[in-house]
């Protein structure tokens, strides 16, 4: 598959991204990837590397509200062993 001018898409989830950067990573360690687009590749890799990253502090900071959110609920599930 070719990453030629692929923006990141408003609806792409964090593991469409991870393949898509795998895609990339295979593509660059089978020399499978032409010179020409080496830098559009590295570009389009970043951007996905990014959205990743930027994806896992969005799911950190709902984990972290969650769990801070009823701190009573915390107790009474530590307690239970739930």
């Amino acid at each position: 598959m070719s990453t030629k001018k692929h923006p990141i898409k408003t609806n792409m989830t964090y593991d469409s991204a991870y393949e898509a950067l795998e895609e990339i990573v295979e593509q660059m360690e089978s020399d499978k990837i032409q010179v020409d687009e080496l830098a559009q590749n590295v570009r389009r890799a970043k951007e996905l590397i990014a959205f990743c990253e930027n994806k896992l502090r969005e799911i950190e900071a709902e984990v972290d509200k969650a769990v801070h959110e009823n701190p009573d609920t915390n107790d009474t599930l530590l307690v239970n062993g739930s």
